[in-house]
């Protein structure tokens, strides 16, 4: 997780007001949550986290497929997902002159064999940070037919957390959706079936390192409510999702507080609970 100084109260209080209203405006929580599970350790890098047909939550290897990068496209950014078969899709960031960034999709009918013309998913990035972004997280879901990017973006209309789609197999991708807003690059990672979408992301906020999530209940159009997952007497990041019917599971890593700026983490997190009704 980057982090630097917090670049403006007003994104921040757009947070909180968003999660005040929740609290003010809902009797339960969108979530009940289980007790977390806590195992010794940080995660793997490149980890992946996935709903068994039981509703257990399982740490897997994300799922790759056979890709050549294009000239200059930004090392470790690349991320996979299937639609199912040889129906693939792979997201990265590519640089500009500038040191601004453009998110582009690429779609494979045919597993990686060959690949169609990349598509731009978003282009509005006007930061300088050039390679130095947390990649974009994507999933298929087999039971819409729709893919999802979730990706951290300085735009002019907010820096922080944003959100796409693609319900033409990424031929078009429609208009982001705001997540969370604020000045620290922060990453996210995002799950769906069918009308429900769920995203998990660090907290854009320097002085808030703690994972979150936001529930949208259409696809990803708009997103209903918003709730912290990880607590606050641990520092947690690099956060992973994963949604299984009414079942959400979330994942950290986990270090412990005010460790004079170690940033190793020590510790796995797995929470797995139950999504309530659409308020």
């Amino acid at each position: 997780m980057v982090r630097r100084s917090v670049g403006g109260a007003a994104a921040r209080g757009m947070a909180l007001l968003a999660i005040a209203a929740f609290a003010l405006g809902c009797a339960r929580p969108p979530v009940a949550w289980q007790a977390p599970v806590r195992t010794a350790g940080a995660p793997s890098p490149g980890w992946h986290l996935v709903l068994d047909a039981a509703g257990s939550p399982q740490i897997v290897g994300r799922p790759t497929v056979s890709f050549v990068a294009p000239p200059g496209a930004c090392p470790g950014s690349l991320a996979f997902t299937s639609l199912g078969g040889g129906d693939w899709y792979a997201a990265w960031w590519q640089p500009r002159a500038d040191s601004s960034a453009a998110l582009v999709v690429a779609r494979s009918v045919n597993g990686g064999e060959s690949w169609a013309a990349p598509v731009v998913a978003d282009a509005r990035d006007h930061s300088s940070f050039g390679c130095a972004r947390p990649g974009p997280a994507l999933v298929g879901d087999s039971a819409s037919g729709y893919v999802h990017v979730v990706y951290f973006l300085a735009a002019a209309q907010g820096t922080g957390i944003w959100f796409t789609h693609s319900m033409e197999h990424g031929a078009i991708w429609h208009a982001p959706v705001g997540v969370l807003f604020g000045d620290d690059r922060a990453r996210a990672d995002v799950a769906a079936h069918g009308d429900t979408v769920v995203v998990a992301y660090e907290y854009p906020n320097a002085d808030e390192a703690r994972v979150g999530i936001a529930i949208s209940y259409s696809a990803g159009h708009i997103f209903e409510a918003r709730m912290p997952v990880s607590s606050t007497t641990e520092a947690a990041g690099d956060p992973r999702v994963a949604v299984r019917g009414r079942r959400v599971a979330v994942g950290w890593a986990s270090r412990p507080p005010n460790e004079n700026g170690d940033t190793a983490a020590t510790a796995t997190v797995l929470d797995v609970g139950q999504l309530g009704s659409h308020p």
